[in-house]
């Protein structure tokens, strides 16, 4: 999920356990800041992404920071941080147990994403995913908001569990759309064990479904909605899902070997750690150069150009690995 969602649930989980009567008190308002804060604090590893953006993917986003098992650690950085406030100085402990849920709010958030976290990184590098919401969810931000907006004339703590509660209830019916999208999968493919369905962008009736094989992924837009009702044009009923074919070596058999020479590259390593879902984006010829990127089915959208597409450019015999900037056609950066 995005920071500002974080913050804002970490804030709404700490109305919900306190137990003041009312919300006139300057007490709640503390404590929710600092919860809040604390939840953003996580997405601190985005930092990265400026020192090396494809080790950023592959090992440190949501690793660290997003561990269970570092969250005493990082509550006690952000309490000692908090220090030279003289509120703080006088209430540690009460710190120490904001931060500590802020912190522990943030990992299911996350989890519910396809890009998932390291739960239990240091002892394993193991990504966990439920992939049941978008990177960003607009309908969970806004029952959030809404949530915290009725904090403002209502008992507290009773509006915080009702908004949990509806929360909770949104992120169970997004886990059965999510069935019986892969079960519309299943009746496409039903000799087929390896299906997937991912969340999109703006409805959560809208699933990537992925079929994959050993040397390519058939994939297909799918709106879950009455077929007429679907607003963007690439969401199709299951009546009339349009599945196309994206192979990872490309689909031409006189450009394979180079294609599969750029993949096995020991410079793109961390990218096919990275990928789940990895395909060739393109190829592109230049005077006395050949680039080949590759992308991630997780991370393509039928409007949209993929925000993570990373290759190999050859010259002169030399193989060097590139990045294409995010929103950009073809403004490349070398790694």
């Amino acid at each position: 999920m995005d920071t500002i969602t974080h913050a804002l649930f970490g804030a709404v989980c700490t109305a919900a356990l306190h137990r003041a009567p009312s919300a006139g008190s300057d007490e709640l308002p503390r404590r929710m800041a600092i919860t809040g804060l604390a939840a953003a604090f996580p997405d601190i590893d985005y930092l990265g992404f400026w020192i090396d953006p494809l080790l950023f993917l592959a090992d440190w986003h949501r690793s660290a920071t997003h561990s269970l098992l570092l969250i005493p650690l990082w509550a006690a950085l952000l309490t000692l941080c908090s220090l030279p406030w003289q509120w703080a100085r006088n209430h540690r402990r009460t710190i120490y147990a904001l931060c500590c849920l802020g912190l522990l709010s943030h990992l299911p958030l996350d989890l519910l994403t396809p890009f998932g976290i390291k739960l239990f990184y240091p002892i394993t590098t193991t990504s966990y995913s439920l992939a049941i919401s978008f990177f960003i969810d607009g309908y969970f931000t806004a029952i959030i908001v809404v949530t915290l907006f009725l904090l403002l004339w209502h008992p507290p703590r009773r509006v915080a569990l009702s908004g949990l509660l509806i929360l909770s209830g949104y992120l169970t019916g997004q886990w059965l759309l999510k069935s019986q999208a892969l079960q519309v999968a299943a009746l496409q493919f039903p000799q087929s064990t390896d299906l997937h369905a991912l969340p999109q962008p703006f409805s959560p009736f809208y699933w990537q479904l992925i079929k994959a094989e050993e040397t390519h992924y058939q994939v297909a837009y799918l709106s879950l909605t009455a077929e007429h009702q679907a607003i963007i044009k690439a969401y199709r009923g299951k009546r009339n899902l349009a599945w196309k074919t994206h192979h990872l070596l490309g689909d031409q058999t006189a450009q394979t070997p180079l294609i599969q020479t750029a993949w096995q590259h020991h410079q793109l390593r961390k990218f096919r750690e990275f990928a789940h879902f990895p395909v060739l984006y393109r190829l592109d010829r230049y005077q006395g150069e050949t680039c080949i990127w590759f992308t991630d089915l997780r991370y393509t959208l039928p409007y949209l150009t993929p925000p993570f597409r990373y290759g190999m450019c050859q010259q002169q015999q030399q193989w060097k690995i590139h990045r294409l900037k995010r929103f950009t056609t073809a403004e490349r950066q070398p790694l």
